[in-house]
Order: C-alpha cells, then structure tokens, then sequence
C-alpha cells in the first residue's frame, strides 16, 4: 500500500510542477527584426533573424538579455527587442490586456511614438537587483576609461576631426 502512496504522491508532484513550469513560462513577441545569438555576447555567432510579430517563449534571462525560443529557432537577443505577453490571468490581475505587459508598455517600443530605450534597465529582474555587488574591479576599470578634454581635443586633431557648431533647429510652427 505504501508503494503505491509513494508513486500517487509521486505523480501527483511531478503534474503539479508541470502545471506549475508551463503557467511561469513567459512568452514575448518580437517587435523588430533581430538577430539571435548562440550566446548572450553581441560577438556570439548568429543563429537566426527573429522577425517582428514572431512569437516566442522565454527560457532565460541573462541581464539584458533573453533566451528565447521561436517556432524556427532557439537563442539570445536584448530584452528591448521584445513586448512581453500578458496572459488572460494576469489580465484579470488588473492588467489592461491587449497582449502587452505593464512591462512591455512601458519600456518596450512604440510604433508612431518617438521613444528611447534603455538597456541598461531592461530585463534586470528582482533577484539581479539583490544579488548586485559592487565591484572595486569594475568601477576602476570603467574610470580607465575616462578622457580629459585636452586629451579627447588631442586624440580628435590626430585624427582630421575639427570642432563644429551646430545651432539648434527651429520648433515647427503649430
């Protein structure tokens, strides 16, 4: 009798963590023709061209970047690539619907709307946030990269570069 609880709890465990991996299972779609990557290097080799409306699911996060799978292909590409889907439960959670995440809405690309976006922000999730150290390291080698204005002025004569004033355009007329 035993045996056989031990296999029912068994079975039981394994439907309800499968349950559990296909509802946390993000899915995004693709808003502009991307390359994906083998790694999440910009230097990676290129595995495939994600074109924009392709749909795809999340399998990882890497900072930025997104390991995703699509019907065609699997691999990495920046997360401002991408709008995340919102699910009909998350909709009734308050979310407006529409396909688009309150994520997606707000740093994902608009068409017809002149909007930047920042990588440096996007796809860093909570447990990044905590995880985060900083790094002595990091912070000198970033400082190496540091210019005077004598040098910078220097490096740009050496190399034909003349300085310019650019006025700034006149606001159209309304």
């Amino acid at each position: 009798m035993s045996r056989y609880l031990t296999v029912l709890v068994a079975v039981v465990a394994s439907v309800h963590v499968g349950l559990l991996s296909a509802r946390a299972a993000e899915q995004v779609t693709v808003e502009r023709e991307s390359r994906l990557h083998a790694e999440p290097r910009l230097d990676a080799s290129d595995v495939a061209v994600a074109e924009p409306g392709t749909v795809a699911e999340v399998l990882g996060k890497s900072g930025a970047w997104l390991n995703i799978k699509t019907p065609s292909a699997t691999g990495w590409l920046f997360s401002f690539n991408v709008r995340f889907i919102v699910k009909p439960a998350d909709t009734a959670q308050g979310s407006s619907g529409g396909g688009d995440s309150a994520i997606g809405r707000l740093f994902g690309p608009r068409r017809g709307v002149n909007v930047t976006s920042t990588i440096g922000v996007r796809g860093l999730g909570k447990e990044d946030l905590r995880q985060a150290q900083f790094s002595t390291e990091q912070m000198q080698r970033l400082d190496g990269f540091a210019s005077s204005k004598e040098a910078s002025e220097e490096s740009a004569r050496a190399k034909g570069l003349t300085a310019a004033q650019v006025d700034y355009l006149q606001a159209a007329a309304q």
